[in-house]
């Protein structure tokens, strides 16, 4: 890898082996993932590369969420990942039963009778098994091997079936029970520290010399309750396993509750006593909060261990943020708040940071911790984390379709921020200001502010948030028609790109999106490609989601609908499962317009009415006005004209660009709004190419809005535009050049099987014959 990629891999590696570097920005878990991605693509580059994970029932759902990522996302090197799980896991993750891209899930049946007597043959050591032994096996086991291992060990321990529990747990319990007392103990102190121990450890909880323990273990290892492991994860410590996780809870449910919350702590001190407590800090939570819990409820006092416990929960709660693991994070900073803080100010900021990790889980009652967080931020004169909850608060209400409670925050934001000295944080929430600015087209404003960050961002030397600034700034110019924002926007690409920000894949999206609204239909397919290949690549998945969905329109005026109508329906079908999204107004009026020309009217009126609560949800003109524009148009074509001019009222009330109206200048005679569309068109700020096809539709110049709409690389209104300036030169009596029209115009309609206008066309071909 080239350097640049390789220190930006060595960033995120170095939080993930607990090695420090800086903390994380906390909503950077997609670019974390794609750094471990890159690394062990690295990997396989050199040689072919097998990663295993066993027992996947255990893991969070941030380690089950890097596994799907990897599977997805890894290409061309050779690498295999292989995980073992319990069924259970499908529950969490039903669709890693089967019918995964990329991956093969092996469901493992029970052993036969004849497989389970080989098996117990085999750990044994004999070639047949008294035949009332091998039944009373066969009865019980039921295809269990962990019941054949454990029956064959206590066989040949004892000499004898007779007797035998009939469950795994209770011949495993007697198996413990069976041991001398010191060997018993030990493993039950092993088990107070989980399946992996260390030596240090259990000498510690047992309180034992080092060489009886060692002397004991052995023993153990060789009865196959442990195994020795042949590295450690602890320098300096001889690691060992429990064979099986069963044995492991097993040996700890014997031991009495009080002695455990015992264990626990001297497990913790341990632990503490190894110094890097930021390295130890999820073991250190594990053990006080067993500790803490095992105490109360034996009534054991925990006084004694609350400090140390509410500053392990913290440092775990820092820890699990800095890895995007945020439901942990939420789960260790309400576990430190629960044991009380002396002061406000520390009170607080753990308070800030758990509304915050909550926000990015997507957890319920987010709004509210924000809220709570925001109001005690204040209360203690911590303004800048103040506006960030603040900014946090705009991007939920925006995302709830609120735009009024969204500018609301970012408003109070912004006033909180303004008398602060610079700072990364103040930087951050100029620049988010600017953003929804721009996206509300309050273009002059979200200049300013991004201006503003900008010059912070500079002189504080944060390349991300000028990349950041730089991006809203270039839109909203654009919005004004001042092309200098196209330069802001390549700058902020550049500047993202140096610095591997996810930021990048933004800037790509938008300099598409504008370069569309410019009248470049070819160039803005290229550069949203562009947008998914660079968020994939550096881990903003969630544009790389969004450039995909765009795609969608851009096969429509390409005229791939085959393409386009399978991508629209997967994405609408998921949609309404309840997986709702931004742009689910955009493809359901390009499905609408693709189902009338196709024939299916009816259809066609559906999507449109079904997309209008999305965009009225969403409360941004930049989709409702365009949503209303095509309902309009569709419900013009349908013959429903009454209905189609209420749309085009709403659609006219709004002060939006003029791009969006582009659907109502089809039916604007019908709509009787020719006039007011034209003064509109003379007096807007952006004039593009789709301001010159608007002046030719408004004008009923069907053969220049076909010339133009060609230029600008939508191919599907220049085949309509064709098919209308046919009609117009046929009533003319220009025959031969009607007959041009229309050969361009059904040519591109067969193509995409539009009956409609494939009738309407061969139609008026009849006429010219």
């Amino acid at each position: 890898a080239e350097s640049s990629d390789a220190s930006w891999v060595e960033s995120h590696l170095r939080v993930l082996a607990g090695l420090g570097g800086e903390e994380a920005a906390g909503d950077r878990r997609d670019e974390s993932f794609a750094a471990w991605r890159r690394f062990f693509e690295a990997l396989a580059e050199q040689r072919p590369l097998v990663l295993v994970f066993e027992d996947l029932h255990w893991a969070d759902d941030g380690l089950l969420d890097f596994v799907d990522h990897l599977v997805d996302w890894a290409s061309g090197v050779a690498l295999l990942v292989v995980a073992t799980a319990r069924p259970e896991l499908l529950t969490r993750r039903p669709g890693w039963g089967g019918g995964k891209p990329n991956a093969l899930t092996l469901s493992l049946r029970a052993l036969t009778d004849e497989e389970t007597a080989r098996l117990a043959h085999s750990l044994l050591g004999r070639p047949v098994l008294d035949a009332a032994v091998q039944a009373t096996l066969l009865e019980r086991a039921g295809g269990n091997p962990l019941y054949a291992e454990e029956f064959a060990r206590m066989l040949d321990e004892r000499g004898s079936a007779e007797g035998l529990p009939e469950t795994v747990q209770g011949l495993i319990a007697a198996r413990i029970d069976g041991l001398p007392p010191e060997e018993k103990s030990l493993l039950q102190n092993a088990a107070v520290l989980g399946k992996l121990f260390w030596l240090g450890a259990a000498v510690a909880l047992a309180e034992v010399e080092p060489w009886a323990a060692e002397e004991r273990l052995h023993a153990l290892e060789r009865k196959e309750f442990l195994r020795r492991e042949r590295g450690s994860s602890v320098a300096g410590e001889v690691e060992y396993a429990f064979r099986h996780l069963l044995v492991r809870d097993i040996a700890y449910g014997q031991i009495p509750r009080a002695a455990r919350a015992d264990k626990h702590r001297r497990a913790a001190s341990w632990i503490e006593a190894l110094g890097r407590r930021e390295d130890h800090a999820e073991m250190l939570a594990h053990h006080y909060l067993h500790a803490l819990e095992l105490s109360r409820a034996t009534g054991q006092a925990t006084v004694d261990i609350a400090d140390a416990a509410r500053d392990a929960f913290n440092e775990a709660g820092h820890r699990a943020y800095s890895l995007n693991a945020f439901p942990a994070a939420v789960r260790f900073y309400e576990e430190a708040l629960e044991l009380g803080y002396a002061g406000d100010s520390e009170r607080v900021d753990v308070q800030f940071r758990r509304a915050r990790a909550l926000f990015l889980a997507g957890g319920e009652g987010r709004d509210a911790a924000l809220e709570e967080a925001r109001e005690a931020l204040h209360a203690v004169g911590d303004l800048a984390r103040a506006a960030e909850a603040d900014s946090l608060l705009a991007e939920f209400w925006w995302h709830r379709g609120n735009r009024d409670r969204s500018l609301e925050h970012l408003g109070r934001a912004r006033s909180l921020v303004d008398e602060l000295p610079p700072s990364a944080a103040k930087a951050h929430v100029l620049s988010q200001v600017a953003r929804y600015l721009a996206i509300a087209e309050e273009n002059r404003e979200a200049i300013g502010v991004g201006r503003e960050a900008l010059a912070m961002a500079e002189a504080l030397g944060l390349d991300e948030i000028r990349a950041h600034a730089l991006d809203n700034i270039g839109v909203a110019k654009i919005n004004l028609d001042d092309r200098t924002g196209l330069d802001d926007l390549e700058r902020s690409i550049e500047i993202a790109m140096a610095a591997r920000s996810p930021e990048a894949s933004r800037a790509y999206n938008n300099l598409s999106a504008v370069v569309w609204i410019l009248g470049d239909m070819r160039r803005a397919s290229s550069l949203m490609e562009e947008a998914e290949r660079v968020g994939e690549q550096l881990g903003n998945v969630a544009v790389a989601k969004y450039a995909r969905i765009l795609q969608i329109q851009h096969l429509f005026r390409k005229g791939e609908w085959d393409e386009a109508l399978r991508r629209a329906d997967a994405f609408l079908a998921a949609c309404e499962a309840g997986e709702s999204h931004y742009l689910e107004c955009n493809i359901r009026c390009d499905r609408a317009i693709a189902r009338l020309a196709q024939g299916d009217v009816g259809g066609a009126l559906e999507d449109a009415r079904k997309a209008l609560g999305p965009a009225r949800n969403a409360g941004d003109p930049q989709q409702l006005v365009p949503t209303l524009a095509a309902a309009a148009r569709l419900y013009v074509e349908a013959g429903r004209v009454d209905e189609a001019r209420e749309f085009a009222r709403e659609a006219l009330a709004e002060t939006t660009a003029l791009w969006s109206l582009l659907d109502l200048a089809w039916v604007a005679g019908e709509l009787d709004c020719t006039t007011k569309l034209g003064e509109w068109l003379e007096r807007t700020e952006l004039q593009t190419r789709w301001s010159d096809v608007m002046r030719a539709l408004l004008q009923r110049d069907f053969l220049t809005a076909a010339d133009v709409f060609y230029d600008i690389g939508e191919l599907d209104d220049e085949a309509l535009a064709r098919l209308r300036a046919a009609e117009q030169l046929v009533a003319e009596g220009r025959r031969a050049e009607a007959d041009e029209q229309l050969s361009q115009s059904l040519a591109f309609w067969r193509s995409v099987g539009a009956t409609r206008y494939i009738r309407e066309g061969e139609a008026l071909l009849a006429k010219t014959a």
